[in-house]
């Protein structure tokens, strides 16, 4: 027995130096890991760096901006005073961590509206704290874990978030700021294209001569711009307003010596980093659109002006001028009109942009009605097989010389019809003049079998598109009985 004693208290003073030997145990999880153990920023500017690769994720914990992630760590601000804090965040590998910002309990998170950052710059998160109020920030990331680094600071407000700050631009210029510090002044007017537009900064233009004036986010979905006219904040007059998005810059007629008002702005959601441009806002280039664009006088031509506008406004007066005497206005809706005569006719657009450009052109639209009709079909009544019978097609044509093809069809006992003539003559244009074109058919057993030889007749002539204007009494149909 003793030997089996020894045995096993060597092995188990083995095993256990072999858990006391240093690197073998597992770390500890960041002691701020879970939200129960947030690390506190006790004052502003904060900033502290851990190693997060042992961080995880709790049940229940939330997921910022929409985002999957594998771990996180927690810090806890309550705010002394009223605020603008910016948390910004770094790490030791390629993947910047996420930072999103929230309010209440475990279990009862609320984001703060816009105080999340996951892809893409700035990459940090920005957000108005109320005094007494606790913000909990979370970290977090995909995938990538290693040293982390935040900062926590609070930052001045926007130098034109108020009406009264507004800076003086000038045309052409480019103005950049920053609208997560931003925000609405109590009463202040709301754009009537994007009134959940709150966070918001102001420009002040005086142009020294009068001409047209565009205003334009330097990037896709950049911010809201919302023109006014006057000079206090109770008394404005909306110009131009664009919503976020939008792509289309701000165009107004800028008078000169009159004062405007340029406010920029976002949702909380949505604010960010924002580049604005002023420039002289370009001449408008119309023209005019006709369907179809070979009428004839049988055609309701469709004539819609468009501005040839770079910055894609529409216009919002004119008149369209026919050509023939007639004319119609602009007003959005379809413009139709029909000629009484051949002929080219000088068409001309003259309209204006809600931000007063004007522009005129003119160009030209010809309209030929090509138009040929048979007059006569003679078919024998009556036939025998094998007769071999003359058939007669009359052609009329009151507009112009034309070469035109008649091709002779008989129907089948399958039902389709069947080509069994073709001819084709240069018929002139003449009133009352009737151009003949002869066949002849020899009828066969077939005909017979049917009692009966159902013909169809269509003419066609070789005009331009879209050929002859009325098809309709382009054909006809002829039978006879057969014995």
């Amino acid at each position: 027995m003793k030997p089996s004693i020894r045995a096993l208290l060597a092995s188990l003073v083995a095993g256990t130096a072999a858990l006391l030997v240093p690197g073998v145990a597992h770390a500890a999880a960041p002691s701020n890991d879970d939200f129960g153990s947030a690390t506190p920023v006790t004052a502003l500017p904060f900033q502290a760096s851990q190693d997060a690769r042992e961080a995880t994720t709790a049940p229940g914990d939330p997921t910022p901006c929409g985002t999957y992630t594998t771990w996180n760590v927690w810090y806890d601000y309550t705010a002394a005073a009223d605020a603008i804090v910016r948390v910004t965040p770094s790490s030791s590998t390629s993947a910047r961590p996420f930072v999103a910002v929230y309010t209440g309990d475990r279990g009862a998170l609320t984001q703060v509206p816009g105080a999340c950052a996951a892809w893409g710059n700035p990459g940090s998160a920005t957000f108005h704290a109320t005094a007494g109020t606790t913000y909990h920030v979370l970290l977090a990331q995909q995938y990538n874990q290693g040293d982390l680094t935040v900062g926590f600071a609070a930052v001045p407000p926007a130098p034109n978030d108020d009406f009264a700050t507004g800076p003086a631009v000038t045309v052409p210029g480019q103005y950049a700021g920053d609208l997560t510090v931003a925000s609405a002044e109590p009463g202040e007017v709301k754009p009537s294209c994007d009134p959940a537009a709150e966070r918001s900064v102001w420009f002040r233009f005086t142009p020294d001569r009068t001409r047209p004036v565009s205003v334009r986010a330097m990037y896709d979905w950049g911010p809201g711009i919302t023109v006014y006219r006057g000079t206090a904040p109770d008394a404005l007059s909306e110009v131009d307003c664009v919503a976020s998005g939008d792509r289309r810059p701000a165009v107004f007629s800028g008078v000169a010596g009159e004062t405007y008002q340029i406010r920029v702005a976002d949702d909380v959601d949505a604010a960010s980093l924002y580049n604005i441009e002023l420039e002289v806002a370009p001449p408008l280039s119309p023209w005019v659109s006709t369907y179809p664009d070979t009428p004839t006088v049988y055609d309701e031509v469709t004539m819609t002006p468009y501005t040839g506008d770079s910055l894609n406004r529409q216009f919002v007066s004119g008149e369209v001028r026919f050509g023939d005497g007639g004319s119609a206005p602009i007003t959005g809706a379809p413009i139709k009109h029909r000629y009484a005569a051949d002929g080219e006719y000088r068409v001309e657009v003259t309209g204006a942009t809600a931000d007063g450009r004007t522009g005129t052109a003119a160009g030209t639209l010809k309209v030929e009605t090509h138009d040929v009709a048979l007059s006569d079909f003679v078919v024998p009544a009556k036939a025998r097989v094998d007769d071999t019978k003359q058939i007669k097609v009359s052609v009329s044509n009151t507009r112009y010389a034309e070469t035109v093809t008649v091709t002779l069809y008989r129907l089948t006992d399958q039902g389709y019809y069947q080509q069994v003539g073709k001819a084709e003559q240069w018929v002139p244009a003449a009133a009352g003049r009737k151009t003949v074109f002869p066949f002849a058919y020899t009828y066969t057993a077939a005909d017979v079998a049917a009692g009966k030889t159902s013909f169809k007749v269509v003419a066609s002539i070789d005009a331009p598109y879209p050929g002859d204007a009325r098809p309709a009494d382009n054909e006809l149909l002829g039978t006879t009985t057969v014995r």
